[in-house]
């Protein structure tokens, strides 16, 4: 039950059962209950910093929050699109993310005939038809039906290893594919 509590008062901001202090600033500085400890785990533990655990344990600046740091996907303090585009979307005038053509994410206000690279042709039901030759492979489709699609995969169900694609796959030896 106290695992519940915690996560509602992170999410909101605030704890009122005075156990649990409430977060300031950057919850990635703040300690949690991982479930296994160590560097990587996710949470900054005691013992941890972000010299000795850069994965777990952010940059802190004098006033306790975490300095913002362009390209871990999270849109932080000072950042904006124009500072840092990998972690901040172009923003309207009300504060919502503009919708990318061609960014791979089928946003609000795109539609297969608007932007096909992001949005799936869909069916009257509104589930993604099939279509083979679009580079992404569907439900229906598989290395027989659709090849340029799907990959030919071994009995484990991951795809056959083919040296030079530019892709690093399961089982692969490939120096060029595989540094």
């Amino acid at each position: 039950m106290r695992r519940y509590f915690l996560i509602l008062c992170l999410t909101l901001g605030a704890c009122t059962d005075g156990s649990t202090p409430a977060p300031t600033g950057d919850i990635r500085a703040h300690q949690g209950a991982p479930a296994s400890p160590g560097c990587g785990n996710g949470f900054c533990e005691t013992g941890e910093d972000h010299a000795s655990c850069a994965a777990d344990c952010c940059d802190q600046q004098a006033d306790g929050n975490c300095a913002a740091q362009c390209g871990n996907g999270f849109c932080e303090n000072a950042e904006n699109h124009a500072s840092c585009a990998n972690d901040c979307c172009e923003t309207a005038d009300t504060g919502a993310c503009v919708a990318v053509c061609g960014n791979g994410f089928c946003e609000a206000g795109e539609d297969h005939d608007s932007c096909a690279s992001d949005c799936c042709e869909t069916s009257a039901s509104g589930a993604c038809v099939s279509a083979c030759g679009n580079g992404f492979c569907e439900a229906g489709e598989d290395h027989g039906t659709c090849a340029v699609d799907c990959c030919e995969t071994t009995a484990s169900g991951h795809c056959v290893p083919v040296c030079g694609n530019g892709f690093c796959e399961v089982d692969e030896i490939c120096p060029a594919d595989c540094p």
